[in-house]
């Protein structure tokens, strides 16, 4: 027998440890250690979740108008030739639609402009998929944030060039409220065009204010409010603005507890 017994090949780290399936707290105990717990957020007390918040739903209503922006001279400023104006409150105070017809003196023709805001607040305290992960911990880091987005339902009777996103703090009901910013900008919807299925995503750069916001809040637990505007103009000949656009925002959080 020889006097030493040969050895078989070390396994691999990841072998050794369970790969693929091993936990990820276990995982970044490894790490640390093996860094001699140099590594950033190395704590043997913190482990990952994954959490996927309610959806936020901003239903915006352009009312129920018919025909067309009239394309008569409308003589710089006679606004009975151009049509009523109206408002439309959303439900449960989320905000208005205001479209107005008025007379652009410089064309000497009718326009319409539409303004709209909807705002909903994200109460991580009140989201069942929030506490039941994070229990009686508290989150040390938010270590991954999706925005993920669909448009379920589209009656609009014309092009929006673009919708905006917006987040702020608790309270926040216009885009030009006090520590309001912005998020990220959804394309243009064609009449009718809706979006399901696989989802789009919002970007939320890194170090931007919008990220630090929704961090900083999810980390104390507190409120903040998504705020979410379009503002079309129709020009005459245009189509009045008419229908509602439903937009569906869902967080998706990767958090680190302890």
């Amino acid at each position: 027998m020889p006097p030493f017994a040969a050895r078989s090949p070390r396994a691999p780290l990841a072998s050794r440890f369970g790969g693929p399936s091993w936990s990820m707290r276990h995982r970044l105990l490894v790490l640390c250690l093996a860094a001699g717990g140099a590594l950033a957020g190395c704590n043997a007390n913190i482990f990952d979740v994954s959490v996927a918040l309610a959806h936020q739903s901003y239903p915006i209503d352009f009312g129920n108008a018919t025909g067309t922006i009239p394309s008569t001279p409308c003589n710089g400023g006679a606004a009975t030739v151009c049509g009523n104006s109206q408002t439309v409150m959303l439900d449960n105070n989320a905000g208005q639609v205001m479209v107005n017809l008025a007379c652009d003196s410089a064309k000497n023709l009718c326009y319409a402009q539409a303004n709209a805001t909807a705002a909903t607040t994200v109460d991580v305290l009140q989201d069942d998929s929030f506490t039941s992960a994070v229990g009686r911990r508290a989150v040390s880091v938010v270590r991954m944030l999706d925005l993920q987005y669909t448009v379920p339902t589209n009656t609009a009777t014309f092009t929006i060039p673009e919708i905006d996103v917006y987040v702020g703090p608790a309270g926040s009901k216009a885009a030009t409220d006090a520590g309001v910013v912005m998020v990220d900008k959804i394309s243009p919807l064609g009449p009718g065009t809706t979006i399901t299925g696989s989802p789009h995503h919002l970007t939320v750069a890194d170090g931007s204010p919008a990220r630090e916001l929704i961090e900083s809040n999810i980390r104390d637990e507190s409120p903040f409010v998504f705020v979410v505007t379009a503002a079309p103009r129709l020009e005459a000949g245009d189509t009045v603005p008419a229908g509602k656009v439903v937009v569906d925002v869902q967080p998706l959080l990767g958090l680190g507890l302890r």
